[in-house]
């Protein structure tokens, strides 16, 4: 359709679109009285010509000529609706989030007797970041109109998005009961909240009504099944597996695991034909050697595919599970058992399997830095600080153990022992370094010295940092931090985490880095953008968390500045900050 089909189009069908605007019922019971402003616009036939005029520009993509019209209506009809919500629109389409989150709490003040505008708000409100207001629109628009389905879902995501995990659970639960045949997605999302609060039944009977709904659709069917067979019901599981097996032939790992379940519920089942030759070790390890052949198999399958194949993955753990029962002290088992669960994004747990490597074999130290990394990843600082430390004892000299002890004992908020420990591993640097290595250490020297209030022992270290590695992602972060914490020179703590994110546009600490000299600078918008960056990509850390409340609380978010604090707390409960900014009632 060409533009002049297209103007012809909207102005013998504007009218009809307008009037749909104006009288349209929504999808809830709404009020019988009419919202202000709707009867101006019925009536005065200029602001529909201008109402209409300023559509068919939003439909040709000139949103500015779409606000003079609509700009112009409103003069004639100054309360209404349907014009503020216009406008609020085009400044959205525009990228003018803050002019279009005013005139959608303008039209929401003019036009209360329908939910259209409540809803409308509140999406403009979780636009912007203020997903706590968006849970306040919704709550007062269930208040007023408690037909509308729909806003018992948005509800839901919002609370689970804040961290309300009952309260999300209880709306999407009310939101089933009102459903006769509610989305799919619905229960996909109940699904993890369920698991967060370990409601057994909730589990399964969410994992049951994805069997029924999409049958035929195999992994729902092998979650629940995974769900029996991890809770001892192996019968049930069977019931549920053994049917998959037969459908594929050829995945091991799903045999292997109808064959044990098979066994556990005393039936014997034959192994289905394969249409490949069959594994010379047989559908079941006879041997740990054997085990942990068809598990290292079963995981690098898993981990062809980004991300892993997470059923394939807990195969491979059951597999290994299996052979630590046979040999518990087997060192290739506990080693590949703690790369899979890193792969598998559990990095306590393979920092357990690595602690038991280590009381096997103390006496080599790739595995003592390996272990305490694992734990630095899983954010468990204090331990992978202790077992660095510890490592470093039984290798005296050994740079990677005391790079690691400090910035473990420096996000651990010990930067007197950090400082130790990065001008051991300084001194410790082989003859000619690869300049970013020494370059990072700097940094964390001059991170380490500003917590101690020693500035110019700082900017020297991080000074030369900068010079060895000037577009190092960590190097600038860390200049970043040192400015920030100390309050200094923010504009070029700024342009440092700013260039620190453009070189690791994916690095969640240089988005933490950068979130957190917007929150100094008191530019809050900035600040949540990139600290919520930081949180969506990586494990949560209890000062991320703070922070992030911080924020919320500056904007005047009150429950999600609470949500945060409570997150952050139930890491570290002996963080005093914390402790006072949930105690103080004025936070309440």
């Amino acid at each position: 359709m060409d533009a002049r089909s297209l103007v012809w189009w909207l102005r013998l069908w504007a009218p009809i679109v307008l009037c749909a605007l104006l009288i349209g019922g929504p999808s809830c019971a709404v009020a019988a009285q009419e919202p202000r402003g709707a009867s101006t616009d019925a009536t005065n036939p200029r602001a529909q010509r201008l109402l209409i005029q300023g559509m068919t520009e939003t439909q040709l993509g000139d949103h500015e000529e779409a606000i003079s019209y609509f700009e112009a209506a409103l003069e004639q009809a100054p309360e209404s609706p349907v014009l503020l919500r216009a406008l609020a629109d085009a400044y959205d389409a525009q990228g003018d989030l803050s002019t279009a989150l005013f005139y959608a709490q303008q039209a929401h003040r003019n036009g209360t007797s329908r939910p259209d505008y409540a809803r409308h708000l509140a999406e403009m409100q979780r636009a912007v970041g203020e997903p706590a207001a968006a849970l306040r629109t919704y709550e007062s628009l269930l208040g007023q109109f408690p037909d509308c389905d729909d806003a018992y879902r948005a509800r839901a995501t919002l609370q689970a998005e804040l961290g309300r995990t009952e309260a999300a659970i209880q709306s999407y639960e009310a939101y089933l009961d009102r459903v006769e045949l509610p989305p799919i997605d619905v229960y996909r999302r109940l699904l993890p909240l369920y698991r967060e609060t370990e409601d057994e039944d909730g589990i399964e009977e969410t994992l049951r009504t994805l069997v029924d709904r999409r049958p035929t659709m195999p992994t729902y069917q092998r979650h629940l099944g995974n769900y029996y067979a991890d809770r001892e019901r192996p019968r049930k599981a069977l019931g549920l597996l053994a049917p998959l097996g037969r459908r594929h032939p050829n995945d091991d790992s799903l045999q292997q695991q109808v064959q044990r379940l098979a066994h556990h519920a005393g039936r014997t089942t034959a192994p289905p034909p394969k249409e490949q030759p069959s594994d010379p070790l047989g559908s079941q390890p006879s041997s740990t050697e054997a085990a942990l052949r068809r598990a290292q198999s079963v995981y690098d399958t898993a981990t062809m595919s980004s991300p892993p194949d997470t059923t394939r993955l807990r195969a491979a753990a059951d597999l290994l599970r299996d052979a630590l029962r046979q040999s518990p002290n087997s060192e290739a088992v506990l080693s590949l058992q703690a790369q899979l669960y890193e792969s598998w994004g559990r990095p306590e747990q393979a920092g357990q399997a690595m602690e038991q490597l280590l009381e096997l074999a103390p006496r080599t130290p790739d595995r003592w830095v390996r272990a305490a990394k694992t734990y630095y990843r899983a954010r468990r600082d204090v331990q992978a600080a202790k077992l660095a430390e510890e490592g470093g004892h039984l290798f005296p000299g050994h740079m990677p153990l005391a790079r690691i002890a400090a910035f473990a004992l420096l996000r651990s908020g010990t930067p007197g022992q950090a400082r130790e420990h990065f001008q051991s591993a300084l001194s410790l640097l082989d003859d000619s370094p690869p300049p970013h290595e020494e370059a990072v250490l700097l940094a964390g020297l001059g991170l380490a010295n500003s917590r101690l209030g020693q500035p110019q022992d700082a900017d020297d270290a991080l000074e030369n940092a900068l010079a060895l590695a000037p577009d190092h992602s960590d190097v600038l972060r860390l200049y970043a931090q040192s400015l920030t914490h100390r309050g200094e020179r923010l504009d070029r703590a700024l342009d440092l985490a700013e260039q620190a994110v453009g070189h690791a546009p994916d690095s969640p600490p240089a988005h933490h880095a950068l979130g957190q000299v917007h929150l100094q600078r008191n530019e809050l918008d900035a600040a949540r953008r990139h600290l919520r960056i930081a949180l969506d990509t990586a494990p949560p850390s209890a000062p991320l968390l703070e922070r992030l409340g911080d924020v919320e609380k500056a904007l005047g978010n009150d429950a999600a500045a609470q949500t945060y604090w409570q997150r952050a707390a139930k890491r570290v409960p002996d963080r005093a900050s914390l402790r006072e900014k949930l105690a103080d009632p004025a936070n309440s």
